[in-house]
């Protein structure tokens, strides 16, 4: 499995619990960053409803840039990449696209081509090849991560009573009902 090209209202959930499994980050600071209820949270982890495409926007940030970057933006810069992000037919927003965004608003700093290609570049030296080297290397990243991903999916609702699935209603700006 590979990091996919876009996030979509069905891999979205599977994204954010690998990102956040990997990170050691809890839900409450990811609710607490985006802006959504813990609930809201919760209901999409699980599977009982679906993102919004705001919601997906913000969930690409945060994983394309890191949460401790995320949470410096302000509100109004972090609406200002939503707008420049758009999307594509159907609901996706593309990694691609997010990246673009963000380099373009430039609201964070070292995300310039010449410092991902310095980084890149690091990376492969270390393990003693050149920039290519590190490509490889920070495209396995995601493959790992994916194949625990299903896992972390699976055990989200032991962590979620239905109490805490249920204690609000349906915010719309983040999420819309699971269908069946």
């Amino acid at each position: 499995m590979s990091m996919p090209d876009e996030l979509t209202p069905e891999n979205c959930r599977l994204l954010l619990a690998v990102y956040m499994d990997k990170n050691e980050i809890g839900a409450p600071r990811i609710s607490k960053s985006i802006g959504c209820s813990h609930s809201t949270l919760a209901r999409i982890l699980a599977g009982s409803s679906k993102p919004t495409i705001e919601f997906m926007k913000q969930v690409g940030i945060l994983i394309q840039i890191g949460i401790n970057d995320y949470e410096k933006l302000s509100k109004a810069q972090k609406e200002t990449i939503s707008e420049k992000i758009g999307t594509v037919g159907g609901g996706v927003v593309g990694f691609g696209t997010i990246f673009a965004a963000i380099s373009a608003s430039g609201t964070v700093i070292g995300l310039s081509g010449a410092g991902i290609t310095a980084g890149l570049a690091t990376i492969g030296a270390i393990l003693g090849g050149g920039m290519i080297a590190g490509i490889a290397t920070v495209a396995a990243i995601p493959i790992a991560a994916g194949a625990a991903g299903y896992a972390i999916i699976k055990g989200v609702k032991y962590f979620f009573t239905q109490h805490e699935l249920n204690t609000e209603p349906i915010d719309v700006k983040w999420e819309v009902r699971a269908e069946g």
